[in-house]
């Protein structure tokens, strides 16, 4: 295990002026301190790390968790976006929590730290095929996934714990920006996903 680990740590993917490296401490601090987007995209939002017992239960979890990969992107030593690859899912190898903070919009970093995984992923696993779900909400981040190869495979009703707190303390009016994308069914609310799958390269 203590091998495993060395590796993990020392994982180090290159990309288009950044680096995809693996959560450490002083990684999540700097995630702590992001601006946050909010209502409807909170879930994506790190400020909890603030807290000293959350931070040290996160940390916790990190310690425990095998069947994920979690990645920050850096520009030089600052991190600038974040996603996590679940290695062991049975629909493939699933993409999620891809997330730039506001203050990195606008200057790619989602597109190419993407870019970047991808192409350690195909070398890695010989080109298998990726899986990632986005809310129907989401359009600029499919858009993305779309021109990174992801298809649409299939939509489905998910329950977002995040989504559905943030839901239950808003007034209606405040719900507008997602009707049409959530519903309130058995007593929670549910959020609208696509399903998306990037074929194995052979395949492509």
């Amino acid at each position: 295990m203590a091998g495993a680990e060395a590796g993990i740590e020392a994982l180090l993917i290159p990309g288009n002026g950044l680096s995809l490296r693996p959560w450490d401490t002083a990684t999540l601090r700097q995630m702590a301190a992001w601006d946050e987007r909010g209502f409807p995209d909170s879930a994506f939002d790190m400020g909890f790390l603030r807290e000293p017992a959350r931070m040290a239960e996160f940390l916790d979890w990190l310690v425990r968790d095998e069947r994920h990969l979690h990645l920050a992107a850096f520009e030089a030593d600052r991190a600038v976006g974040r996603v996590s690859v679940n290695m062991r899912d049975p629909a493939g190898i699933y993409i999620w929590g891809v997330h730039v903070p506001p203050e990195h919009g606008g200057r790619g970093v989602c597109t190419r730290m993407l870019e970047a995984l991808l192409a350690w992923l195909d070398a890695r696993d010989g080109g298998s095929e990726l899986v990632l779900s986005v809310n129907s909400f989401a359009h600029h981040a499919r858009r993305i996934y779309e021109r990174l190869g992801f298809l649409p495979a299939e939509t489905r009703w998910q329950f977002d714990p995040a989504l559905d707190a943030a839901l239950r303390r808003l007034a209606p009016a405040q719900r507008s920006q997602v009707d049409g994308h959530v519903r309130f069914q058995r007593g929670r609310w549910e959020v609208r996903t696509t399903l998306m799958r990037r074929p194995a390269p052979a395949h492509r």
